[in-house]
C-alpha cells in the first residue's frame, strides 16, 4: 500500500469549485463540508438532521447551503442536485457520504427470521450511494467531467463479524467504482472511494470507548475528510503534480484511512493479481475485462 500525504498547494484548486455532499451534518460529512469550504469551495449538502445542518450553515457562512435530503429517496437526491444547479449552474465534485449502521445482527441466532428485516443499511449505504453516483454523473457530464468520491468502510473489503448487512452494503460501494471506473474515466470523470477504519463519529459511539481502551488505532473525522479532499484534487495539478504517493491518473482508487493516515491499496491489489490469481488466469482475465469494458460499456 502507498501512504498518501496532502500537498496543500493542490487544495487551492478547490477555490470556487461546486461540491455536493450527502450526509453532511455530522462526523465525516461535517468535517468534509468544513474542509471544502475552508479551501474556497462552495458546498451544497443534504442530510436528514435539520437542526445540526442549520447550525453548520450558521457556523460556516454563505458558501454553504443545506437542503433536507434522505439519501434513500431518489426524489430527495434529485432535488438536492437541482438546488445546486439552480444556485451555482454546475457541479464539480460529488461526495456520496451518507451512511447508517444497525447494531442488531439480522443473521444472529436471536433474530426473528420470520419477520422482514430492517434493510436501512442497504437502502442508505448502497442504494443511496448509487443514487448519488447516478445523478452526480449526469451533472458532471454537463460540466465536461469532474470527481466523485464515495465513502465505504474497512468493512468494504474486510470481514466485520456481526455486521453482515453493513459489510454487504459497503462492499457494494466498492463495486460501484469498480463497475464504473473503466468507462467514465473516458468522459473525464474520476471515481474513487475512501474506506475508513474506526472513526470517532456518532455512528461509532456504541463501541468507540471499548475500541480505544484496547489500544487500537482510530481516526478523527478530519482524517477521513483529508482523504476525500485528496481524491477530489489529485488530478488537478499541473505538469503531473499531485499529492505525495498519488499515482496518476488518480481514478478507481481505494483509500484506506487508518490511525489517521491515508493509504492507497487498489494499485497494489492489481499489481499482485498474477500472484494471487495465477499468471494464466490473470492474463485471460485482462482480455475478458477489456472485452466487457468495450462491449458492455456505454461510453
Amino acid at each position: 500500500m502507498t501512504h498518501l500525504q496532502v500537498n496543500k498547494d493542490l487544495l487551492s484548486t478547490l477555490k470556487d469549485k461546486i461540491v455536493v455532499i450527502t450526509g453532511g451534518a455530522t462526523g465525516i460529512g461535517k468535517a468534509a463540508v468544513t474542509q471544502f469550504v475552508s479551501h474556497g469551495a462552495k458546498v451544497v449538502f443534504g442530510d436528514v438532521n435539520e437542526q445540526l445542518s442549520e447550525e453548520l450553515v450558521s457556523e460556516l457562512g454563505p458558501n454553504v447551503t443545506f437542503k433536507k435530503c434522505n439519501a434513500a429517496s431518489y426524489e430527495d437526491q434529485l432535488a438536492l442536485f437541482a438546488q445546486t444547479d439552480k444556485l451555482h449552474g454546475r457541479v464539480d465534485v460529488v461526495v456520496g457520504n451518507a451512511g447508517v449502521v444497525t447494531v442488531e445482527d439480522m443473521f444472529g441466532p436471536k433474530s426473528d427470521w420470520t419477520q422482514e428485516p430492517d434493510m436501512k443499511e442497504i437502502d442508505v449505504n448502497l442504494a443511496g450511494t448509487m443514487y448519488t453516483t447516478r445523478i452526480g454523473l449526469a451533472y458532471l457530464r454537463k460540466n465536461g467531467g469532474g470527481d466523485i468520491v464515495l465513502t465505504s468502510s474497512i468493512a468494504g473489503f474486510k470481514e466485520s463479524g456481526g455486521l453482515a448487512s453493513y459489510t454487504a452494503s459497503k462492499h457494494g460501494v466498492i463495486g460501484i467504482i469498480r463497475g464504473l471506473n473503466l468507462t467514465v474515466i473516458r468522459e473525464g470523470i474520476r471515481v474513487n472511494v475512501v474506506c475508513p477504519w474506526m472513526t470517532k463519529t456518532p455512528m461509532a459511539k456504541w463501541f468507540q470507548d471499548s475500541w480505544i481502551n484496547q489500544g487500537l488505532p482510530s481516526n478523527e473525522p478530519e482524517d477521513v475528510a483529508d482523504a476525500i479532499l485528496i481524491c477530489a484534487t489529485a488530478n488537478r495539478g499541473k505538469e503531473g503534480l499531485s499529492h505525495e504517493g498519488a499515482a496518476l491518473p488518480f481514478a478507481g482508487k481505494i483509500i484506506w484511512v487508518g490511525g489517521g493516515g491515508s493509504y492507497e491499496i487498489e494499485d497494489r491489489i492489481q499489481a499482485l493479481e498474477s500472484q494471487w490469481l495465477g499468471e494464466e488466469n490473470s492474463r485471460v482475465l485482462v482480455k475478458g475485462q477489456e472485452f466487457l469494458a468495450k462491449n458492455g460499456g456505454y461510453a
